[in-house]
């Protein structure tokens, strides 16, 4: 029976890695899908170790589960270096499923609003933000660092076509919107 165990490990270590930007970790029993958390539910900023922040969301996943605490999500945010976010119905709860978890440090005082967290948890496609003639940085790939013109969107495919300002010469180049970042005027 040891090595039918194993697979299933091996499967849980693997799929964290497969989440680069976000990682949401659910209890048991979570709270209804909609919009907006259950009424009860309040967010909480846990400060953690630096880099340590998917260790601890692990850990305290296994105690959730285990102990049956009434925490009802954690999240680990790239963007969010240090913290975690925790969904429970008050602090009590949460201090209750963080005790004797390593690597936490603290935690920020009162609970988050629930505006706060919702730009992290749902992303606003860049496209939507560019139009034509607008003067834009590329913040990746192979043009990194250079200012451009747009000339064209398409929105489906969420792309744009530029013209490098920086170039010597005006060739147009189609990249991806989300490699895009207006300039400041």
């Amino acid at each position: 029976m040891e090595a039918a165990e194993q697979p299933a490990e091996a499967e849980a270590e693997v799929k964290p890695a497969e989440q680069p930007a976000q990682v949401q970790v659910e209890a048991p029993k979570p709270a209804p899908v909609s919009d907006k958390p259950a009424s009860d539910s309040k967010f909480f900023a846990i400060r953690t170790t630096g880099g340590q922040e998917r260790m601890v969301a692990d850990m305290l996943y296994t105690k959730v589960t285990a102990k049956k605490i009434g925490i009802r999500s954690v999240m680990v945010l790239d963007s969010f270096k240090g913290y975690i976010i925790v969904e429970a119905p008050d602090s009590n709860v949460a201090y209750e499923g963080l005790a004797g978890i390593r690597h936490v440090r603290g935690q920020i005082r009162g609970d988050l609003p629930f505006k706060d967290i919702e730009g992290y948890l749902v992303k606003k496609p860049t496209v939507t933000e560019l139009s034509i003639d607008d003067t834009v940085e590329v913040i990746a790939g192979p043009f990194k660092g250079m200012k451009a013109k747009i000339t064209r969107v398409d929105y489906e495919k969420q792309e744009a076509t530029v013209v490098l300002l920086d170039s010597p010469y005006q060739i147009p180049v189609t990249v991806d919107a989300n490699y895009l970042k207006k300039a400041p005027h």
